[in-house]
């Protein structure tokens, strides 16, 4: 392989990148739609190829050599540069091609502020033969993954701004406390929960980008239950023993159903910005430039609006959430 790149490498290499990603032979297995022991031949035949062993395998788990790190990161290298060879000839031809990969954050396609589909539409529109991945991640993997350059962008909150991204706003969503049904403060009236109360009870924190504290400094939360994106923190809500931050339009079928209620929203509620972020001093490929084109357009005015993550929100408590508070206290 070292004198000569053939086809058959290439394919070598995009399994065995495969198995990196998934992190190990079983996980790859759905993904690659190969058995494991095709996989293993596979993985073999490339270490053939190359000389050298790339990982360790069998009972201990499966975990890259030092040559199989470096081999990894060589081979995320030789196709970022195919997909840029790519991406050049069709624009020289007045075409996008190639692939674009975007990572997001869990829970955002019930937010009507979020116009990532409008975006995509818009994008294929002008891009038919470009290949579109979604991934979703957590905030912080998206974006080791963008500085890793496993990904070319991605969308998020991102509290802390990391040096070497650049970030972009998009719209704004608001976070808002709530309670399950089966929880004490589900049939108390907002009047009679104080924020004493609220730092004595259960609460469901957030496990990346610092918690909840980071975007409410001050605030007091007795966190007792971590949860590493807003299903699991949903759960535990429902569960009636903890309070937690949900997106508002992410409960709203659960307060609809009278299964959840807000607390003390004109308080405690706040606001995240949601970005793109990009990595800087890495040339963009006309797919990826023309797909942040069409973010922002979609987005319009929103982009433009000042960051305001981790801003309480000061409004009147919607006429839903009073009905709901005084439905509880009555029942």
């Amino acid at each position: 392989m070292l004198s000569k790149l053939a086809n058959t490498d290439i394919k070598l290499l995009r399994v065995f990148l495969a198995i990196v990603e998934a992190g190990g032979f079983a996980a790859a297995q759905a993904q690659l739609n190969l058995s494991p022991s095709r996989i293993s031949t596979l993985l073999a035949d490339l270490e053939a190829r190359l000389g050298m062993r790339l990982c360790q395998r069998g009972r201990v788990g499966f975990r890259l050599t030092d040559k199989g790190r470096a081999i990894h990161d060589a081979s995320l290298q030789l196709f970022g540069a195919l997909d840029q060879f790519r991406a050049r000839a069709g624009a020289l031809r007045g075409r996008l091609v190639g692939e674009l990969q975007i990572g997001v954050v869990d829970n955002t396609l019930t937010n009507p502020a979020c116009r990532l589909a409008a975006a995509i539409g818009r994008f294929k529109a002008r891009a038919a033969d470009v290949h579109v991945t979604l991934h979703v991640l957590a905030p912080t993997e998206l974006e080791q993954a963008v500085l890793d350059q496993r990904l070319p962008a991605a969308i998020g909150a991102f509290h802390h701004h990391v040096a070497g991204l650049s970030y972009a706003p998009l719209f704004v969503e608001e976070q808002t406390l709530y309670c399950g049904s089966g929880h004490p403060f589900f049939r108390r009236a907002d009047e009679a929960i104080t924020l004493a109360d609220i730092a004595a009870v259960d609460f469901v924190d957030r496990g990346y980008g610092g918690g909840v504290k980071a975007r409410r400094p001050g605030a007091d939360f007795r966190a007792t239950a971590t949860a590493n994106n807003m299903e699991a923190a949903a759960t535990l809500i429902l569960s009636g023993r903890y309070i937690g931050y949900l997106p508002t339009h992410c409960a709203a079928p659960w307060v609809e159903r009278r299964l959840m209620r807000s607390l003390l929203p004109a308080r405690l509620a706040y606001e995240s910005l949601f970005e793109s972020i990009t990595r800087k001093g890495v040339e963009r490929t006309p797919a990826l430039q023309a797909f942040l084109e069409d973010l922002q357009a979609a987005h319009g005015a929103v982009a433009a609006r000042p960051a305001t993550t981790g801003a309480p929100r000061r409004r009147p408590r919607k006429a839903g959430a009073r009905a709901l508070s005084r439905a509880s206290a009555a029942s």
